[in-house]
């Protein structure tokens, strides 16, 4: 599992925007990564895979963005990533409705951290299982998981991520 992380990524490439920028950065993240040709396709949900490649493996990718952040995480396994730039929510709010008990006790404790901790996972995790908000709104817990394993971690203050698999 690798993570590529862009930073004032849309500076990067300004002629482009959008999916077209998207399929770029990905493509970059494949090179980087030891594929050159492949063609990027997307599931009825929007979750970018890899078509073809050269490689001798099947090639997971997920992808986030927020505030300056682009970020590419790619595996040989199923994977999710998310990066949420801390703003103003009604965490409360929100918590009620998505989160489970042992969530929102995080949420209690820790405050806005504690919600962008949250949330980053569960977004990590809807799209590890290809779901989508599906998964967040049907309130999914990703506290204490036997299945799957987060790696959370901050790319500067208030800028949160995470990096979701298959419990090895």
């Amino acid at each position: 599992m690798e993570l590529y992380i862009y930073e004032d990524y849309r500076v990067m490439f300004p002629e482009s925007s959008g999916r077209h920028l998207t399929d770029i950065l990905i493509k970059d993240a494949l090179r980087a990564y030891g594929i050159k040709d492949c063609k990027i396709m997307r599931t009825d949900k929007g979750k970018p895979y890899v078509e073809k490649s050269e490689s001798s493996f099947q090639t997971h990718i997920s992808v986030s963005h927020s505030g300056p952040y682009f970020v590419c995480l790619i595996s040989s396994d199923p994977v999710g990533v998310d990066v949420q730039e801390e703003r103003h929510v009604n965490a409360r709010k929100i918590g009620c409705r998505y989160f489970t008990c042992r969530e929102r006790e995080i949420i209690d404790r820790r405050g806005n951290d504690g919600f962008f901790f949250i949330w980053a996972r569960k977004e990590a995790y809807s799209k590890y299982t290809g779901l989508g908000m599906e998964e967040i709104f049907k309130g999914t817990p990703v506290i204490d998981r036997e299945d799957v394993e987060f790696v959370d971690f901050q790319l500067e203050k208030g800028v949160y991520c995470s990096c979701c698999r298959r419990k090895r």
